[in-house]
């Protein structure tokens, strides 16, 4: 049986619901107010972004324990100039949130950084070179 599946949802679950929605708006994303403990954005290019509370995950789903361990998946977001890159980074560090990884020039072509969210994802910033 020849099964294909299709990205549709990227889960965070996080435990200050507040913070990762302000971090993931510094991104430029339009995420919404939460009505509840589930918030998710859809992303440019089709896919969504979702966010819960750790209790309302753990509520749902008995057994569930949160990661205690930081993200071991990242995310990646494409700009439309390498300045912009820059300027991601710099106004998502200048709000408090840690770079990992400055602006530079990488190897395979692109304009690259990484700044970490709230929950300890890692979100990866490039931009094709010219």
């Amino acid at each position: 049986m020849d099964i294909r599946v299709t990205s549709a949802v990227v889960e965070i679950a996080t435990k200050d619901m507040a913070r990762a929605l302000e971090f993931y708006r510094l991104l430029g994303l339009d995420v919404p107010e939460p009505a509840g403990p589930h918030v998710e954005v859809t992303l440019p290019g089709g896919n969504k972004l979702a966010f819960d509370t750790e209790e309302i995950i753990a509520g749902m789903h008995p057994g569930w324990t949160p990661p205690t361990q930081e993200g071991r998946v990242a995310l990646a977001f494409q700009v439309g100039d390498p300045s912009e890159v820059d300027a991601l980074y710099e106004r998502i560090t200048g709000a408090g949130y840690p770079g990992t990884l400055k602006p530079f020039d990488a190897p395979w072509g692109q304009r690259y950084a990484t700044v970490i969210d709230p929950d300890g994802v890692s979100v990866d910033l490039f931009c094709p070179l010219p």
